[in-house]
């Protein structure tokens, strides 16, 4: 039933009703130059009688579902008709949000965030924006980053709801809404903040190829070099799909050819060991050296051979396809290292 106090509380209703709605526009001018004729007739037989088109998942078959593992934390929710809602965050990465849907639904452009209370709040009708996302008319037609992502999370902690709306791709006038709900979202939310407590501080892709420099004269490893094999190490012992290490040593062009070979071989065996001692099998390893061979830049320059001063570690999730052979230098204790047709990995 309309609102009969006023013309004003009547236009009030109808922006509620028709949000976004061309014909919301039509409906407050004739409010405004008929001083409150009723507009029932309008409504009941207009095409615009509903603000937007919605999915929402029923009240009783909402379910939030947590996953978690070292290397991603996941939180979604299936939103019936459209798609799947969720919350990830994997390992080295920020947290993000993003909408799947079964088809591409929404066009392209700029959609409104908005938060609200549940219908049993006394505020219920309070309805804010928290920002415009962009969407693209794709399966996944909208991600969002990092800091909107945990706002929104909190939103839902706090038992509010979360709509995305956006105009239909098959260019419909009503707009097109989606909602998140809070239901059951709290226990959910708990079991993925224990996955973030556990996270791994990497994931595959960041320490698939790594580079450790050292200065002319260096006889160890640099604390900064273990600190970073160790989370080379805290990694693979975690993804069992990590089968092969692939190292190589390579010199600057200073000094004589055959000297820097052997520098370039044992830095690469200083690298095995360290992983060995660490608890990395040996017949995963793959030593190899080039001394001056394969430079990354000019040697005209000290900068230029820093950067050719250099062990590279590169992982790989495919067995060791190399030759097992024996140093062939003396007095280094050092398990079996790997030889074979000198190419780098990096």
């Amino acid at each position: 039933m309309l609102p009969k106090n006023s013309v004003k509380a009547q236009e009030t209703f109808a922006d509620t009703l028709f949000m976004n709605s061309v014909f919301s526009i039509a409906i407050k001018h004739a409010l405004r130059y008929t001083r409150g004729l009723s507009i029932a007739l309008l409504l009941c037989c207009s095409p615009f009688a509903y603000a937007s088109i919605q999915f929402e998942t029923r009240m009783e078959s909402v379910q939030w579902n947590a996953d978690s593992s070292k290397f991603s934390c996941r939180l979604s929710h299936e939103i019936d008709g459209f798609g799947v809602a969720t919350f990830e965050r994997e390992a080295g990465e920020q947290t993000r949000f993003y909408l799947n849907s079964k088809m591409p639904r929404m066009k392209t452009g700029r959609a409104a965030l908005l938060v609200r209370p549940p219908a049993w709040s006394p505020s219920r009708n309070q309805t804010n924006q928290l920002a415009l996302v962009s969407v693209k008319e794709s399966l996944e037609p909208v991600t969002v980053e990092r800091q909107l992502a945990e706002r929104m999370l909190a939103e839902l902690q706090k038992g509010m709801l979360l709509d995305i709306k956006r105009q239909p791709r098959y260019g419909d006038t009503q707009s097109l809404k989606v909602t998140l709900s809070s239901i059951r979202f709290r226990q959910s939310h708990q079991e993925y903040l224990n996955c973030l407590a556990g996270l791994l501080p990497v994931n595959f892709k960041q320490i698939e190829r790594s580079s450790f420099n050292y200065a002319n004269e260096d006889d160890d490893l640099s604390d900064a070099v273990k600190q970073r094999l160790d989370i080379i190490i805290a990694y693979a012992k975690e993804d069992r799909d990590v089968q092969a290490f692939y190292i190589d040593g390579h010199t600057d062009s200073e000094g004589i050819r055959n000297e820097n070979l052997l520098k370039s071989k044992l830095r690469a065996e200083r690298v095995v060991n360290y992983l060995v001692e660490n608890g990395i099998p040996p017949d995963s390893i793959a030593a190899r050296w080039h001394g001056e061979r394969y430079k990354l830049t000019s040697n005209q320059t000290a900068k230029g051979r820093a950067e050719n001063r250099r062990v590279t570690l590169r992982l790989s999730k495919a067995p060791p396809v190399v030759q097992m052979v024996k140093s062939e230098i003396p007095q280094t204790q050092t398990p079996p290292a790997t030889q074979t047709t000198p190419q780098p990995a990096n």
